[in-house]
C-alpha cells in the first residue's frame, strides 16, 4: 500500500518537482521483491530514479566511527585495535559495526570507567 501511495504521488502531474529519499539493503530485495518492482516500473515510466550505492566502511574509517561512539581520540592504540577487530567481524558494515559495539557494552565486555573517565 505504501509503494502504491509513492507510486501516485510520483506520477502525480500536479506535483512538478520531487524528491524522495529512500534506502535499503540490495541484497535483501531480490528482484521479485514488491520495492524491486515498483522501482523498475517507475523506471520504465522514464520517471528519474537515481540511486546511490553505499558500501561496507574500509578500515580507515572504521577507526573514527568507533572512535566517535567512544568519544575517544582516534589515534588511540586500543581504539584503533578494536576498531580492526569489530571491521574484521562485521566486515565494516556501519550498521553492524554499532550493533556489535552495543552488544559489547550489553554482555559487559566494554565498560565505562568513571574514575578514569574513558572507556
Amino acid at each position: 500500500a505504501t509503494l502504491d501511495l509513492l507510486k501516485s504521488i510520483v506520477l502525480d502531474e500536479e506535483i512538478p518537482r520531487l524528491l524522495i529519499v529512500g534506502a535499503y539493503r540490495e541484497d535483501e530485495v531480490p528482484d521479485h521483491h514488491p520495492l524491486a518492482f515498483h522501482i523498475r516500473e517507475l523506471e520504465q515510466m522514464n520517471v528519474t530514479i537515481t540511486k546511490i550505492r553505499i558500501g561496507n566502511l574500509s578500515v580507515d574509517y572504521a577507526v573514527p566511527l568507533v572512535a566517535e561512539a567512544l568519544a575517544m581520540d582516534d589515534d588511540d592504540s586500543k581504539v584503533k585495535s578494536l576498531a580492526e577487530t569489530i571491521h574484521r567481524k562485521t566486515e565494516g558494515n556501519p550498521f553492524f559495526m554499532l550493533m556489535f559495539l552495543r552488544s559489547l557494552y550489553d554482555e559487559k565486555l566494554l565498560q565505562y570507567n568513571f574514575g578514569a573517565m574513558k572507556w
